[in-house]
């Protein structure tokens, strides 16, 4: 066995330890390098990416196609990357000209570290931390470690061109702040929605992007437009979906409304 590298992790817990538990590096390189489709990425032991790459690539040629689909000046477009892990989708989104700059949020410092490297590794400029108050620079990629409901406001905040989002949790789905953080965003007319768990967590998170606004879910709803499942592990159950979701205008959204609500009455008249 050809074996590259040797971590030692001690955890007293009861499930798997977080993203920035320490890990004792014993024997070999302190990170692995992989080349998915055009980019290269390196990956450190607290760091998720994909195990099956030729299927990663699959994977991610489909959201490229899905972001491709909407940008009609890529270099103007951004993409907001939730959940970015080592940056990858981001990343090959913007080697294969989809879009022009992305900005990544992850809560894995050990993942948003790779992110940057990566950035760099691949012929991108990377913005720096920056201080408060201080306007965002025209750097073409910016990795924050963060709950992307806590940054995605302010990472926002002056963004003129198309925005595109993708998301891209772990199999418990994406938290409930940053369903209302997207949703409540109307700058975001498309999402590109990656999952692992598509009977499960996708379902639930399907139902609070598209469903009527509330005082809890406010903003235009978005309303499903594809779904691509994409066998990441053939010879089992397995398999991740692609989900699209476009943000619904107003006048299809008032629509909607007034149809359920003719609905509604005439069914209260066959009642009666």
């Amino acid at each position: 066995i050809n074996i590259t590298s040797i971590f030692f992790q001690e955890f007293e817990g009861l499930s798997h330890p977080p993203p920035e538990h320490p890990v004792q590096h014993i024997y070999g390189k302190t990170s692995l390098e992989e080349k998915l489709g055009k980019c290269t990425f390196q990956v450190s032991p607290g760091a998720f990416f994909q195990v099956n790459t030729e299927g990663a690539e699959l994977l991610y040629n489909e959201v490229v196609k899905k972001v491709k689909e909407v940008t009609e000046n890529p270099k103007d477009t951004l993409l907001f990357d939730v959940c970015c892990g080592t940056g990858t989708i981001g990343l090959t989104c913007m080697k294969e000209g989809a879009v022009g700059r992305v900005v990544g949020v992850d809560i894995s410092e050990p993942a948003i570290t790779d992110a940057r490297i990566n950035a760099s590794k691949n012929g991108y400029e990377v913005e720096k931390d920056r201080a408060e108050g201080e306007n965002a620079s025209q750097s073409q990629a910016r990795f924050v470690a963060s709950r992307a409901e806590l940054v995605m406001a302010k990472e926002m905040k002056g963004v003129t061109g198309p925005v595109i989002a993708v998301v891209d949790p772990a199999r418990e789905g994406l938290h409930s702040d940053v369903v209302r953080a997207i949703r409540s965003n109307e700058k975001i007319s498309r999402l590109v929605y990656v999952s692992c768990n598509p009977t499960g967590s996708l379902a639930t998170d399907a139902v609070l992007l598209c469903q009527p606004a509330t005082k809890r879910y406010t903003g235009l709803p978005f309303k499903p437009t594809s779904a691509q499942p994409v066998d990441m592990f053939p010879m089992t159950d397995h398999c991740e979906m692609v989900m699209t979701f476009d943000r619904m205008t107003k006048s299809e959204y008032h629509g909607s409304i007034s149809k359920n609500d003719d609905k509604k009455s005439k069914n209260d008249e066959e009642v009666s």
